[in-house]
C-alpha cells in the first residue's frame, strides 16, 4: 500500500511566527535598544531574522535578514531623517531565527498575513529602496519618499569654520543619513569656506558649497536625497538648492 503524504510547513512555521511576534513586547528603536540585540546575537551566533516595524503601535513594515541587527540600524538612520515622523513613535520586534528555520521562514506569507489586515504599509512601498543612482534622478519617486520626505534641514555635527569644498562634502555625504551624491569638484575642490554663523545644516552647509563653485553648479533636493552637479537643469521633482551668499 501507498499513500501521499503533504505538510505545508512554511505555512505552519508562519503561523507559529505571526503568534511569536504577537506575544513579543515591542522596543523603542534606538541605538541602545539595538546594542543589545546585536549582542543577543552574538552570545546566540545567530544573525538571521524577521522583525516588524511599528509606527504608532501598528505594523508598517516587516521583513526577514541575514543580520537582523545591521538592518534595523540602516532603517533607523533613514527614518531619523524624514519628515512627519518622530523617533519616539518607532518602535520594533525581532525574533532571532535559530539556522535551522532561518530558510524555511517564508516572510512573503507573513507579509501578506498583515497585508490582509491593512497594515504593513511600507512593504512594497519603496521604502527599502536604496540610493535611485544619477539615471533616474528625474523619475517620479515612490510612494515612502513622497509620503515622508526627507528633512534637508537635518542639523550636521562637528563641521569646523573653515573646511574646503571637498573636505564639507565628505563630511556630509559621511554623516547624513539620506543620500548625498556629488559630482568631484577636482581642482575647486581646495577652495577654503567660511562657515562662520551658518546654520550647521544640509541645506545651509550644501548652500554655501554651491556659492562657493559658482554659477555652473546646481544643488538639487529632492523627496529621497540631494545631488550637486556642475549643471544647470530643472527636475520635474527636485528642488534647486539657492546659493546661501
Amino acid at each position: 500500500m501507498f499513500d501521499l503524504f503533504d505538510f505545508d510547513l512554511p505555512g505552519a512555521v508562519t503561523q507559529h511566527l505571526k503568534k511569536r511576534l504577537q506575544l513579543t513586547r515591542s522596543s523603542l528603536l534606538t541605538q541602545e535598544a539595538l546594542r543589545n540585540l546585536g549582542e543577543f546575537q552574538e552570545r546566540h551566533k545567530l544573525w538571521h531574522g524577521v522583525y516588524q516595524l511599528l509606527l504608532k503601535d501598528k505594523v508598517v513594515y516587516l521583513w526577514k535578514a541575514a543580520d537582523v541587527r545591521k538592518q534595523l540600524e540602516q532603517h533607523y538612520w533613514k527614518l531619523r531623517a524624514r519628515q512627519k515622523i518622530k523617533m519616539k513613535d518607532v518602535r520594533f520586534r525581532c525574533l532571532v531565527l535559530h539556522r535551522n528555520w532561518s530558510t524555511i521562514t517564508n516572510e512573503d506569507l507573513l507579509i501578506a498575513h498583515y497585508k490582509s489586515k491593512g497594515q504593513s504599509k511600507w512593504n512594497g512601498s519603496g521604502f527599502g529602496a536604496k540610493d535611485v543612482g544619477r539615471e533616474r534622478d528625474g523619475t517620479e519617486p515612490n510612494w515612502f519618499d513622497s509620503e515622508y520626505p526627507i528633512n534637508a534641514d537635518y542639523p550636521c555635527e562637528d563641521i569646523p569654520d573653515r573646511p574646503a569644498v571637498r573636505e564639507l562634502a565628505q563630511s556630509l555625504k559621511k554623516q547624513l543619513p539620506f543620500t548625498f551624491r556629488y559630482e568631484d569638484p577636482k581642482a575647486d575642490g581646495v577652495k577654503p569656506l567660511d562657515l562662520q554663523g551658518v546654520p550647521r545644516t544640509a541645506r545651509a552647509l550644501i548652500g554655501k558649497i554651491v556659492a562657493a563653485l559658482g554659477p555652473q553648479w546646481q544643488a538639487t533636493i529632492f523627496v529621497s536625497h540631494i545631488i550637486l552637479y556642475r549643471e544647470q537643469r530643472s527636475y520635474k521633482h527636485g528642488q534647486a538648492l539657492l546659493s546661501t551668499d
